[in-house]
């Protein structure tokens, strides 16, 4: 008599339609996700144009405040980050950025409008500032074919850290600080894909870097003394970079 072995391949069957039904679901969440969300991370770097927003400046001694003129200046933002790509048409990333001679106090007014010339450091203000950022490309968003062009609006907020040097007037001399504050940015911008990895942006953003802030240890001729409150006045700039991208 022949014995037969028992078949194997009904078994088999079920053992891999049950895999396809226990899978299924995953495969097509993956293939859903490759075709909405997403996470293409990118290097960034950036050099640009940035021009400081006129603000006036005050500090207080024990019976009175004085008026700060402070002068904007120009000057150039160099920026570094990494972000991600996470759709076709939302990005983020992390930056940072710093900038120089941002703004120097020209006068001093006294409230009875007697000025005197600011001296030496001038309270000189420099700039570190990081921010997380966020990018939306609202022609692809509806469906909008853009070619190799994407233009976008972004936002971000993050932290400042404003430097103030040393500033003399008269016969008084106050000490500079550094102070730490919220920043945060608004603006548009236009990414041009040079190649898959190659990316070029250029943007326009308005940053406000909070305040900057001096120290309330001051000289009055020969004579230590503590101010009611510091040097301080708001930190802001309209901005242009142009930047390079690399899409991993």
């Amino acid at each position: 008599m022949i014995k037969r072995h028992p078949q194997k391949t009904p078994f088999l069957m079920r053992l891999a339609f049950i895999f396809m039904l226990i899978s299924g679901p995953f495969l097509t969440d993956k293939a859903h996700a490759q075709e909405g969300w997403q996470f293409s991370p990118y290097l960034r770097i950036d050099a640009g144009y940035s021009n400081t927003v006129d603000n006036t400046g005050t500090l207080s001694d024990a019976t009175n405040t004085y008026a700060v003129d402070m002068f904007p200046h120009t000057g150039g933002r160099f920026q570094a980050g990494f972000g991600a790509k996470l759709s076709e048409f939302l990005r983020t990333d992390l930056t940072v950025s710093y900038r120089d001679n941002l703004a120097r106090a020209n006068t001093v007014r006294f409230p009875s409008g007697t000025e005197f010339a600011a001296q030496d450091g001038l309270h000189d203000v420099s700039n570190t500032t990081t921010l997380l950022n966020l990018y939306v490309d609202p022609l692809t968003a509806v469906g909008i074919d853009t070619g190799a062009f994407s233009p976008y609006l972004q936002g971000g907020i993050g932290w400042a850290r404003n430097s103030m040097k040393s500033m003399k007037f008269s016969s008084a001399a106050v000490e500079g600080a550094t102070h730490n504050d919220v920043a945060w940015q608004i603006g548009a911008g236009l990414n041009y894909g040079l190649t898959d990895q190659w990316k070029i942006d250029i943007s326009y953003r308005f940053l406000d870097m909070g305040q900057a802030r001096g120290s309330k240890d001051y000289i009055n001729g020969v004579t230590p003394n503590r101010l009611r409150h510091e040097t301080r006045f708001d930190v802001q700039a309209h901005e242009v970079l142009l930047g390079l991208q690399y899409q991993f």
